[in-house]
C-alpha cells in the first residue's frame, strides 16, 4: 500500500501533480512495511479497460449488472457508508484491480486488511488544495477511485466526464448527505446509488463474540429503486 498527500507538511510518498512524476525516488517506510515509489504501482497498474469489476456476492446481487460498471459512478451514502464501501469492494481488490482512495483518513488500513483488501494494489491520498486535479489523474491510472463526495463539488461534472473517458469507476462516499446541498451533484446524480438507511449490530456468535455491523441497504439505479437486501459485515 502506499500513502500519500498532495499537502507537502504531511507528505509520505512525494509526487508532481501533473503527470504523477516521482520527485524522489527513494523508499518510503510505514511502521513495518516497505513502500514503493508511487511511480512504481502506477507502473504496475497500467490502466487495462474492463467493462464489468466484480463485486463481493451481497452487493452484486442489488445491482442489474451484477457488478461495478467502468465508466459509471456509484455512490454509497448513510453512516454506515465507509463500512459498506470497505466490504463491497473488498472482492474487487482480492482480484487484482487498482484502487486509490483520496481524502478518506476513515478508511483505516487495519480495517482493509480485515476484509482481505489486497493493500499491494491500493493507494491512499490525502485532501487538499488540488484534490480534483489528483482525483484526475488517478482516473487514468486506476481501476476504482473512490472519494468523499464533499470534496469535488464544482468539480462534479468535469470528474465524471473522464471517468466514462478512462472506463474508470467512481465510487462517491456521501455520508453526510452532500448531494442534497450540491446543485451540482443533483444536476447529474450517479448511475447507481446505494443508501445505508441502517447501521446495526447482529447476534454475538462463536465465530464474532461481539457480533458484526449489519447493514439495511437500499439500491437505485437512475433514480428508480430497484432492490433492498439486510447484509451483514464481517
Amino acid at each position: 500500500m502506499i500513502f500519500a498527500s498532495n499537502t507537502p507538511f504531511i507528505m509520505r510518498s512525494r509526487y508532481e501533480h501533473h503527470g504523477m512524476r516521482q520527485k524522489n525516488e527513494q523508499m518510503y517506510y510505514y511502521g513495518e512495511m516497505t513502500l514503493p515509489p508511487i511511480s512504481s504501482l502506477l507502473q504496475a497498474t497500467a490502466y487495462q479497460p474492463s467493462t464489468q469489476l466484480p463485486l463481493k456476492a451481497e452487493y452484486a446481487s442489488l445491482v442489474s449488472k451484477g457488478g461495478l460498471v467502468t465508466g459509471a459512478v456509484t455512490m454509497v451514502s448513510g453512516v454506515g457508508s465507509h463500512t459498506a464501501v470497505i466490504e463491497m469492494l473488498s472482492l474487487t481488490s482480492q482480484t487484482g484491480f487498482a484502487i486509490a482512495l483520496v481524502g478518506l483518513r476513515d478508511l483505516g488500513v487495519v480495517a482493509l486488511a480485515q476484509a482481505g483488501w489486497d493493500l499491494s494494489r491500493v493507494v491512499l491520498v490525502d485532501d487538499g488544495v488540488e484534490t480534483a486535479q489528483v482525483i484526475a489523474l488517478l482516473v487514468s491510472a486506476f481501476d476504482v477511485v473512490v472519494f468523499d463526495a464533499a470534496i469535488i463539488d464544482r468539480h462534479w461534472h468535469r470528474l465524471v466526464a473522464r471517468a466514462r473517458e478512462r472506463k474508470s469507476a467512481l465510487v462517491v462516499i456521501d455520508r453526510d448527505r452532500a448531494i442534497d446541498r450540491s446543485s451540482h451533484l443533483r444536476r447529474s446524480p450517479p448511475d447507481v446509488t446505494l443508501i445505508v438507511e441502517e447501521l446495526g449490530w447482529s447476534v454475538p456468535t462463536m465465530e464474532f463474540p461481539f457480533g458484526s455491523p449489519t447493514l439495511h441497504l437500499v439500491v437505485e439505479e437512475h433514480g428508480l429503486r430497484t432492490s433492498t437486501s439486510t447484509s451483514v459485515a464481517r
